[in-house]
């Protein structure tokens, strides 16, 4: 790649970026109901024409902002496995996640709108491609620190990919309580204390009694 190719690429991503952050700031004062690309583009200083060269839609737009927090926990979630102690690896991964839940009500927001069957054509293939792709080191995190407690005995033998499914699917379900519970005006526990106990649960099933056999043929299956 040429100087004049890589200087057009860092100027592309930073005027990605700029759009982002004046999204990030319209959504957040107004929601996603009440943003417009119009408003986004006044924000950002740039032509409704612009803001269209980068995104397809507020709908892609929107999405996009989770791209960084996924990289994040990429980040995080690595660390964790490299500095804590093996049977806290499962629990203090996600800590991350419920923390992030509790400080950005945008996050979760995202995830539920990727979940309506109905947006993938508003979404761009580059948005798409960076939010699945940072969904699945997740799940491969969440996986390998269950797969990490197997080999160390800590847990029994058990597929570890699809724990790492269930528990992405438990911690996606606690969002959805919290907001359900949130927008009835229904009482109700906090997100940290009802994903604890989810975690609580999925930590009793895996846990490795030492009294019982162990299916030592199987495998573990990590990603």
């Amino acid at each position: 790649m040429t100087n004049a190719q890589e200087r057009k690429a860092q100027e592309r991503q930073a005027r990605r970026r700029r759009i982002q952050e004046a999204a990030r700031t319209v959504f957040a004062e107004r929601g996603y109901g009440g943003a417009s690309i119009e408003l986004i583009a006044r924000a950002a200083q740039l032509s409704v024409g612009a803001i269209y060269l980068y995104f397809r839609s507020k709908e892609d737009l929107y999405t996009s902002l989770i791209e960084d927090t996924l990289t994040v926990f990429d980040v995080e979630m690595g660390q964790v496995r490299e500095t804590t102690e093996v049977t806290r690896r499962l629990r203090d991964t996600w800590s991350i996640l419920v923390r992030w839940a509790e400080k950005d009500p945008e996050g979760p927001r995202i995830l539920r709108l990727l979940a309506q069957p109905s947006i993938r054509p508003q979404l761009s293939d580059e948005v798409v491609a960076a939010v699945a792709a940072g969904l699945a080191r997740i799940q491969d995190h969440l996986g390998a620190c269950i797969a990490d407690g197997i080999h160390a005995g800590a847990y029994r033998q058990v597929n570890a990919r699809e724990i790492s499914d269930l528990a992405w699917s438990v911690f996606l379900g606690s969002l959805d309580a919290a907001e359900m519970h949130a927008s009835l005006e229904i009482a109700g526990e906090p997100l940290a204390i009802r994903a604890d106990r989810a975690l609580a649960l999925i930590e009793a099933a895996l846990a490795n009694r030492a009294q019982a056999p162990t299916r030592a043929s199987q495998p573990v299956i990590v990603a």
